[in-house]
C-alpha cells in the first residue's frame, strides 16, 4: 500500500509530501494539481515495469495526447 509520496518538478508539483491512510481523499480547486499527482503515481507504477523514457512516454497530456517528455519535469533556471 502506498503510504507516502513526495514529489519535486513532476509537472505542477513541487515540494510535496503527502501520506496517504487507508482512505484517502483527494479534492480541491481546478488546475491545481489533483491530475497530475495521479499521473505522477501512474509514471512510478509505469517505471516498475518499463525503462524510463517508455514510462514517461505513457504519461498523457491534458488533451489525452503522448506527452512531450520534456514538459512532465519542472524546469528552473538551475
Amino acid at each position: 500500500m502506498l503510504t507516502r509520496l513526495k514529489i519535486n518538478g513532476f509537472k505542477n508539483l513541487v515540494r510535496v509530501d503527502l501520506y496517504f491512510g487507508p482512505f484517502t481523499c483527494i479534492a480541491g480547486a481546478n488546475a491545481i494539481g489533483k491530475s497530475n499527482l495521479f499521473d505522477a503515481i501512474l509514471f512510478f507504477r509505469s517505471l516498475m515495469e518499463m525503462p524510463i523514457m517508455d514510462a514517461a512516454m505513457a504519461v498523457r497530456d491534458d488533451r489525452g495526447a503522448v506527452s512531450d517528455v520534456r514538459h512532465l519535469f519542472t524546469q528552473t533556471p538551475k
